[in-house]
């Protein structure tokens, strides 16, 4: 029943452009040359502005500034400038909703996409597509907004009274927020392996078989929230129990260390992008 309404919905998820998703096959072939990618990424001019902006920013920038399409896609490289033209494609065809506060969203999209980037490094998963997990994992909170506004109102106020989110959205929805994102994955062609990720976000050793992706997902989520409380003497320990949690298995050595030098990253990103 709860699929049967989540498909009731299909035809009011937002769409891929076409000169997007023209875009996203450029900067997706690997054979492609920097010339070429440059003239497809030149067309959008909000996404040309958003390429240089992250060229030059603290994250990717040098000591020198960069001004041309051509100069930030050689500094960017084709991972780094694969993800961003995603990022940016997203939140270009995602509508805004009124009452979420937009830079918080993103920004918080972000962190779990460079938490759950380097995690998949750690692992042997693919950083990119734990990187993309992590920008669309909560797009569905979004839509659900626009498609039930007024069921989306009655989740938000019984989320802020304690209720369990998962629950509620199923009480009142018949499906999850997940589930509308990992929809929304598959509607705009992305590989099973992310859709897989996205839908079984929150109960990671529910899917068959094993996501990797969706334990990292959670497992970047778990940082998000809770990294600050922890003692900073603890985060090495509590780090690893958090891994073993969610299923995983992955290098530690640096890795709270890491973590910490990432915190607030995502932030400056969603700035530049949004």
């Amino acid at each position: 029943m709860g699929t049967a309404a989540l498909l009731s919905h299909i035809d009011k998820l937002p769409r891929l452009p076409k000169a997007v998703s023209e875009l996203l096959d450029v900067v997706n072939n690997d054979s492609a040359s920097i010339a070429e990618v440059s003239e497809k990424i030149s067309r959008d001019p909000l996404v040309s502005a958003r390429v240089l902006r992250l060229a030059n920013s603290a994250h990717y920038g040098r000591s020198r500034e960069v001004g041309s399409i051509d100069e930030a896609v050689v500094r960017l490289g084709q991972q780094s400038l694969r993800t961003l033209v995603i990022a940016s494609a997203v939140i270009g065809t995602i509508p805004t909703v009124a009452g979420i506060d937009i830079g918080e969203f993103w920004g918080s999209c972000f962190e779990v996409s460079l938490y759950g980037q380097e995690f998949a490094k750690r692992c042997g998963a693919e950083p990119e597509t734990a990187f993309t997990c992590g920008i669309l994992h909560d797009i569905g909170d979004l839509l659900i907004a626009t498609i039930e506004p007024d069921k989306a109102l009655k989740i938000q106020e019984s989320i802020a009274g304690g209720a369990e989110k998962l629950a509620v959205e199923m009480g009142v929805l018949g499906y999850t927020s997940s589930e509308v994102a990992s929809l929304l994955a598959q509607n705009w062609n992305f590989s099973s392996e992310l859709v897989q990720g996205i839908k079984y976000q929150n109960n990671p050793k529910d899917a068959d078989p094993f996501s990797s992706q969706a334990a990292i997902l959670k497992l970047s989520h778990i940082v998000l929230l809770e990294w600050d409380s922890v003692d900073d003497n603890e985060k090495t320990c509590w780090l690893s129990q958090q891994v073993t949690s969610v299923g995983l298995k992955m290098e530690m050595g640096g890795l709270s260390n890491k973590i910490q030098a990432l915190r607030g990253k995502g932030f400056e990103i969603s700035g530049q992008l949004t």
